[in-house]
């Protein structure tokens, strides 16, 4: 039995052999044009064979690679323990996984964080309020933005951390990729999430601080590279900046609001002393107006729903960042800024309208009659460009008082009615 190893050079050694006589033969000699086509099937044939072999091999090569777990340096450990004024609880561990495996165990993580049907019924409702497009995929998309591109990747769900089989730690951008794996690892310790799911918009308030704070971290030893040895990171114009830019407005948002947002708080806290850090790790914001205003009143809580007239499949908050970037797709990014950041409270459904769709009703709370009108205008603005590319649905705005305004997506005419 000859094994894929052996066959390979086999295969080649063939090939080259058999072109050698082939150009041999057209040069001095006459064989039959039938022997020739043969011989050309043959070496097309070796030559699937060994495209085939070659992926086996690179495959087998990253399994190899993959697997097992990482040895994080005790020197940074020490650091990251230093710079926090906090002990890690456990070792911090860090695995490592094959490059083209951490796209699947990234959407295996967030469909686990949501529940059954979780990530099915945002998109659903996504595409409904006018985040997502109707070609979008929320799941591949929110995995690809996680992973493509990236050596690290932090697991909420376990509160451990994986690098791909690229990771080198010789190399500094891979030190400081560590050096942000322990710094979420260690959080994640000392401050853990709720035992049960709070919502998307608390959800997305912790993400945005936690990642903030290792974002931060990231940036402090890149700094000290290169006062140390002069070495600053390129600006990396690959396949992540790509996929990231033709991804949705929406998707986009949600990426870059702890990496701006989330680390401008985080840094604020930092520059504040150990003790500050703790107490705003500890008290941290319950939703993403916080994150943007942490001084300002409190904002949030649930908001009173009318009666629907049959089965809800989910109910959520938009918060200050899901109305502030659904407000920018309009253009207006000063506008979208100031109705969010007059945002008090939302809520939105997604239940059953009509026999094999869905409606969506979506009620913004804010904090003075004045903001409310601006809402209503842009919500109506938007809602015009929504029945042109869908004219099957109906869309509604309403003022449902003062300072609260409700829009509609509904599949059925008579469900309107309900909701007047």
């Amino acid at each position: 039995m000859i094994s894929g190893t052996q066959l390979l050079p086999l295969l080649i050694g063939a090939a080259i052999g058999v072109g050698g006589w082939m150009f041999g033969q057209r040069q001095g000699g006459s064989v039959d044009a039938s022997v020739i086509q043969g011989i050309e099937n043959q070496l097309r044939i070796a030559q699937e064979e060994i495209e085939i072999l070659t992926d086996e091999n690179e495959s087998l090569r990253s399994l190899a690679q993959g697997g097992g777990e990482v040895a994080v340096p005790a020197e940074m450990i020490a650091q990251v323990e230093k710079d926090y004024g906090l002990h890690f609880i456990s070792n911090p561990v860090v695995h490592r996984i094959a490059t083209e495996e951490l796209g699947y165990r990234v959407e295996a993580a967030l469909e686990s964080r949501l529940g059954p049907q979780g990530m099915d019924d945002r998109q659903e409702a996504y595409r409904r309020i006018g985040w997502l497009r109707a070609e979008d995929n929320l799941l591949n998309q929110l995995a690809a933005v996680r992973s493509v591109g990236a050596v690290g990747w932090f697991d909420e769900q376990t509160g451990e951390a994986w690098v791909t089989d690229k990771f080198d730690l010789k190399n500094i951008p891979d030190q400081a990729a560590m050096l942000r794996l322990l710094v979420r690892v260690l959080l994640n310790q000392h401050f853990p999430p709720a035992p049960s799911y709070p919502g998307d918009d608390a959800a997305r308030a912790r993400e945005a601080l936690h990642a903030g704070a290792a974002s931060g971290a990231e940036t402090r030893f890149y700094a000290a590279s290169a006062r140390g040895i002069g070495f600053v990171p390129m600006n990396d114009a690959g396949a992540a900046s790509r996929l990231l830019l033709a991804l949705p407005d929406f998707i986009q948002g949600l990426t870059m609001f702890p990496v701006v947002e989330g680390k401008g708080l985080a840094d604020t806290l930092f520059v504040k002393g150990i003790g500050e850090f703790s107490e705003g790790m500890r008290n941290a914001p319950a939703n993403t107006f916080g994150i943007v205003l942490p001084g300002e009143d409190p904002r949030g809580g649930k908001i009173d729903f009318p009666e629907f007239p049959d089965e809800i499949y989910l109910q959520e908050s938009a918060g200050y960042l899901g109305l502030r970037l659904w407000l920018s797709e309009m253009g207006d990014v000063g506008v979208a800024e100031e109705v969010a950041r007059g945002w008090m409270r939302d809520g939105y459904t997604l239940f059953a309208d009509g026999d094999m769709s869905s409606g969506l009703l979506w009620d913004v709370e804010f904090e003075s009659k004045e903001i409310a009108d601006m809402f209503e205008t842009a919500a109506k603005e938007r809602v015009s460009a929504m029945e042109q590319i869908d004219g099957s649905r109906f869309f509604s705005v309403l003022r449902t008082s003062g300072n609260r305004v409700r829009f509609l997506n509904l599949a059925e005419a008579e469900t309107l009615e309900a909701f007047r």
